[in-house]
């Protein structure tokens, strides 16, 4: 039986969650939650000097920002913050240039680190997922010891409240470990002051609740992942449904549709935290947004708000769990054929990334964590064949975790979150989602459906085009 404490967790009562995931069956495989406060709230920006005061061991305080503008009603946040917090401390302060796009790679948390380095007894950054990500890893590279406390800005991705970072590493997205921040301070006004459909991307971000858990016990079904426990999924699952049937408020800015919103993405970003790993809300729908993110970067274009890609690749991922779980048939398995080549995958992950970067750099990263992943899937052919032969009953727990596409498209519609690649900002063509939903899972060592799907011979251009045809037709997709 699901125990209420964990399902209808209120992330600001970090006690009395931390008491019910300790006491929960398995509770050993479970990481502990390194964060002392969580506040959520009107006002809840006046605190801040108080929640440094409590962890700082100092009166050396960094802000770091980007160069945006960011509201809190008519006043500027960041001047508001400044001023909070040059009342009590001795504040200095790192502005990282966005006027070209900020991307949360070593280069920019390389002027982090150092600011650091030169003596600083807390770290607040205050900005949305970059410059969390940014503070998280630059705190880690440098003295893991120093408290950091975010004000979130926008409930734009779920990357607030865990102990991980995605950063971009010889031209390539990879989550590494980072700083959990110490303290986190979500301001209702301003989050009403952020642009909607930053807000939406959140929204668009926790789409990912519907396949990513399936995913990850898929892949530990097949011991893939040694690593899985329900108390992820669950923390998430009841009150996501709950934002599902909310929809409609969070295109009308309903506050407590914004406050049930800033409630689960801080519980998805937890959510990671006690699993050590990413994979609770991100899956192979993830892996298609950092395939788009990546090739922007190389041709110099704007990013789309990483939550906004994530919904759509969310829509396809979830129409093929329910096409795999609908028509796939054990029995007609050819299991030989599920274990290419090394030779052959070298190539083929080659060819999908060389273009990134002429040197091989980009290709060559992917490479060498895939090879790790085609290597254990050859370790685990055993496992393969059980899982074979129990097929039923992993098809009726995955039934569980998984929902049917046209709903998730409805909410979507009610949310007013964008389903179709075109209609991002910027858009995103038909051609790169072509490429980045093919070669998705040649990325890195994380399996999912699409791994499965490509060993079993389902995942090949033809197969993804026909995601796309069965998207448009809830009118989604490209």
């Amino acid at each position: 039986m699901t125990d209420t404490r964990i399902s209808m967790a209120d992330p600001a009562k970090l006690d009395e969650l931390k008491k019910a995931l300790a006491e929960c069956e398995n509770s050993e495989v479970l990481d502990p939650i390194k964060m002392d406060t969580i506040i959520i709230g009107e006002n809840a920006l006046e605190r801040l000097p108080e929640v440094v005061s409590r962890h700082a061991a100092g009166g050396r305080v960094l802000m770091v920002v980007d160069t945006t503008y960011i509201a809190r009603g008519n006043s500027d946040l960041k001047a508001e913050v400044g001023k909070l917090l040059g009342k009590k401390f001795e504040l200095s302060l790192v502005a990282l240039d966005s006027s070209h796009g900020l991307h949360a790679d070593d280069k920019a948390s390389a002027i982090v680190e150092k600011a650091i380095a030169e003596g600083i007894d807390c770290v607040v950054g205050v900005g949305s997922g970059t410059i969390t990500d940014l503070c998280k890893n630059a705190v880690h590279e440098t003295d893991i010891s120093i408290p950091l406390v975010i004000v979130q800005t926008a409930l734009s991705v779920n990357a607030f409240s865990d102990g991980v970072a995605v950063m971009i590493k010889n031209g390539v997205k990879r989550t590494v470990p980072a700083k959990y921040p110490t303290a986190l301070i979500i301001d209702l006004d301003v989050i009403k002051s952020a642009p909607a459909d930053m807000n939406v991307a959140g929204y668009g971000d926790l789409c990912a609740t519907w396949t990513a858990p399936a995913d990850w016990l898929l892949a530990h079904t097949l011991s893939m992942n040694p690593k899985y426990h329900s108390a992820p999924g669950e923390l998430l699952t009841e009150q996501c449904r709950e934002l599902l049937r909310r929809s409609a408020d969070i295109k009308k800015k309903d506050p407590e549709a914004l406050m049930l919103l800033a409630r689960v993405l801080t519980l998805s970003g937890l959510s990671m935290g006690i699993a050590g790993e990413s994979t609770p809300c991100s899956g192979s729908e993830h892996l298609i947004s950092h395939l788009i993110d990546m090739s922007a970067d190389v041709r110099g274009k704007a990013l789309c708000y990483h939550g906004a890609q994530v919904s759509i690749g969310s829509i396809l991922c979830c129409i093929a769990w329910n096409r795999f779980l609908r028509d796939f048939d054990p029995k007609k398995v050819d299991i030989d054929a599920c274990y290419p080549d090394e030779d052959e995958m070298h190539r083929r992950v080659r060819d999908a990334f060389l273009w990134l970067d002429k040197t091989g750099a980009a290709s060559e990263e992917c490479w060498r964590d895939y090879a790790k992943k085609l290597e254990r899937w050859k370790e685990v052919r055993p496992e393969f064949e059980k899982f074979l032969a129990d097929w039923d009953d992993f098809k009726a727990k995955a039934e569980k975790l998984v929902v049917e596409p046209e709903y998730l498209c409805q909410c979507m519609t009610e949310a007013g979150a964008p389903k179709r690649f075109r209609d991002l900002n910027p858009s995103v063509d038909r051609d790169t989602a072509n490429w980045a939903a093919n070669n998705s899972c040649l990325m890195r060592n994380r399996f999912v459906i699409t791994d499965l799907l490509f060993f079993l011979g389902w995942w090949d251009r033809d197969f993804v085009e026909s995601l796309f045809r069965e998207a448009d037709g809830l009118d989604a997709g490209y």
